[in-house]
């Protein structure tokens, strides 16, 4: 019997185990909700926003020099296993959030564990695996991967800002522990495979050699896509890790935060479905530059504009534009270089995207410690995203992959 070939049934039941792991992981479940422990932490512990917030910073400042180390592992070492470690470290570290005391030191090293017991069910691996089971159809598949992501943004903040407002934050990481070890272990080990190697498309034995490290340094292509990836995460870290925040400074109650956090989510699906679907027809390129313009739209209107519907509207375009810009992130990744280095090209443009995520939440936090005001980090997130427009204009020209015969 021959193997499951690519595009097959077997793809899309892999798809679904990766959408189901990454539904219940760290992105989807701690960073739709963030924003939601800002207050409450601040409130119990003592700390400053902007001490809270520069956990993030940390994170970027240590992240990126362990990310081509991420990248060999996840090109290197078999995936399924590291997927199963990974949802089960990333439990344990969620249930270590809510069990530690008030040191601010061991908040910040927890969130740095946290970067680490991630990566195995990080979506990079995912998206590793689905692009060893998707050709034609790679588009669909990475766009509907990272929707699970935006499902998560929908369904955990109302559910997480519940436990919050009734239980603590303390109680409300606990279980976000023992919803990601039961529910995302359970697709891990029951759904997700590797093809089998006669199962990988014959198209590789075409592809150049994978560079090296060195080699992506001096590579236009490499540094093109890396700007505006950078760009891009400065831009929404500024806004997105302070939105609720932001939101009850200007009169909304933490439910109605709660609920625009949802709307981003409720977008955020519709975009990174509506961007796979464009991926698989239109120039990925031209999809990179108009993504970029409606994000900047949405931060004049929260600069200009107040009160629930303003929300409700900027929300929606945040989730609709931002997340189908993952999708074609890693899209272009893909096109742009051999499969073989798939790791390591996502790691490294990982690290221009994190840089900038990371740093501009301990911004905006110190921004408004000083000002009380979010209007500044407003005015610096629009000009992060005309930057980021501006290398998109940089990109070589990558087209849909043509439907298998």
């Amino acid at each position: 019997m021959s193997p499951p070939t690519t595009d097959s049934r077997a793809s899309w039941r892999v798809l679904l185990g990766c959408c189901l792991v990454a539904l219940f992981g760290v992105t989807a479940l701690y960073g739709s909700t963030f924003g939601l422990f800002l207050i409450p932490m601040t409130q119990d512990l003592g700390w400053s926003r902007a001490q809270i917030a520069f956990s993030m910073t940390l994170v970027t400042i240590i992240g990126p020099l362990s990310m081509p180390l991420v990248g060999w592992v996840i090109d290197n070492l078999p995936l399924r296993p590291l997927v199963l470690w990974g949802v089960l470290l990333q439990s344990a570290n969620f249930a270590a959030f809510g069990a530690m005391g008030g040191q601010v030191g061991v908040y910040y090293l927890l969130c740095v564990v946290l970067m680490f017991t991630g990566t195995g069910a990080s979506l990079l691996t995912l998206a590793k695996i689905v692009q060893q089971w998707f050709d034609a159809s790679l588009g669909r598949g990475l766009g509907i991967l990272f929707a699970a992501t935006s499902i998560g943004a929908v369904i955990h903040p109302p559910w997480v800002g519940w436990v919050l407002a009734r239980q603590g934050w303390r109680d409300a990481f606990f279980s976000m522990g023992l919803v990601s070890l039961l529910l995302g272990g359970a697709a891990a080990l029951l759904l997700i495979r590797e093809p089998a190697p006669g199962a990988q498309r014959a198209a590789r034995v075409n592809e150049v050699d994978a560079p090296s490290m060195l080699g992506f340094l001096k590579d236009g292509t490499w540094w093109s896509l890396a700007w505006w990836n950078l760009f891009f995460g400065f831009a929404i870290g500024a806004i997105m890790m302070h939105f609720a925040a932001l939101l009850q400074d200007r009169g909304l109650s933490l439910a109605q935060a709660a609920s625009m956090l949802s709307v981003i989510g409720l977008g955020g699906l519709a975009g990174n479905l509506l961007a796979g679907w464009l991926i698989d027809r239109f120039p990925a390129t031209w999809l990179a530059r108009g993504f970029v313009l409606a994000p900047l739209g949405a931060v004049v209107l929260l600069y200009f504009g107040h009160g629930v519907a303003a929300a409700a509207v900027a929300a929606l375009m945040f989730g609709l534009f931002n997340s189908g810009d993952h999708a074609l992130g890693a899209f272009l990744a893909r096109r742009y270089f051999p499969a073989e280095a798939y790791g390591r090209v996502s790691a490294t443009q990982m690290m221009a995207a994190t840089l900038g995520g990371g740093v501009s939440p301990w911004i905006s936090g110190l921004v408004y410690d000083a000002t009380h005001s979010y209007d500044a980090s407003l005015t610096m997130a629009g000009t992060a995203f005309v930057l980021a427009t501006f290398a998109a204009w940089r990109l070589p020209a990558v087209g849909p992959q043509p439907a298998a015969a």
